[in-house]
């Protein structure tokens, strides 16, 4: 007896659907892209790895190279530049101070004075120093001496009347010495100017 004959009907196999099918490619292009995405980030991080690990290399290199180098550089010998930063630092510290300056006391130039003018608490000749307004100095082994009325940004008055303009120079009266303005209110130094006597 067939299902025909007790009155129910026959079922057809059940086949999927074309929603089906087209839902199955679509997941399968989805993880292919996502396993190719992940595949170009590692390469790609890789890649990153590599050269930041290659500049690191560089570096370590450029440093050893470095540290090799500077033992020649320490044993240069004394020269007018340590001369004028020790000055320099001698006059910033007095002025911070509030004392009366004496930048040359700790390296006298006793090679120019001669006895028409001061040997010690003197700023040597051809010394850059630093200067604010009611500052003089005398200049060793000369009777020049250098006092400021006022500092600006682009000249120093004096008080004997000479105005030197930021860069220029005038010579001293009385004197055949040389005053130069090399800088003022430089990096931040309002009020100072940075001079410079040659005789």
């Amino acid at each position: 007896m067939s299902k025909s004959d007790t009155g129910t009907p026959d079922i057809a196999p059940a086949n999927p659907s074309r929603t089906t099918r087209v839902l199955t490619v679509v997941v399968g292009l989805i993880a292919l892209a996502a396993i190719a995405t992940s595949a170009w980030v590692y390469a790609d991080t890789q890649r990153d790895l590599s050269r930041v690990a290659t500049d690191i290399a560089q570096i370590r290199l450029s440093l050893q190279l470095f540290s090799q180098q500077r033992p020649g550089d320490i044993a240069l010998p004394a020269s007018d530049a340590v001369q004028d930063l020790s000055n320099r630092l001698a006059i910033l510290e007095q002025d911070w101070r509030g004392q009366a300056p004496a930048p040359a006391a700790a390296i006298p130039d006793t090679a120019t004075a001669t006895p028409t003018g001061p040997a010690t608490d003197c700023i040597p000749q051809g010394t850059r120093f630093l200067v604010a307004a009611g500052d003089s100095y005398p200049i060793c082994g000369t009777p020049a001496v250098v006092a400021v009325t006022a500092v600006d940004k682009t000249y120093v008055s004096f008080t004997d009347g000479t105005i030197v303009t930021l860069g220029g120079n005038a010579i001293l009266k009385g004197t055949s010495c040389t005053l130069a303005v090399v800088s003022s209110n430089a990096d931040g130094m309002d009020g100072y100017a940075e001079l410079r006597v040659g005789c």
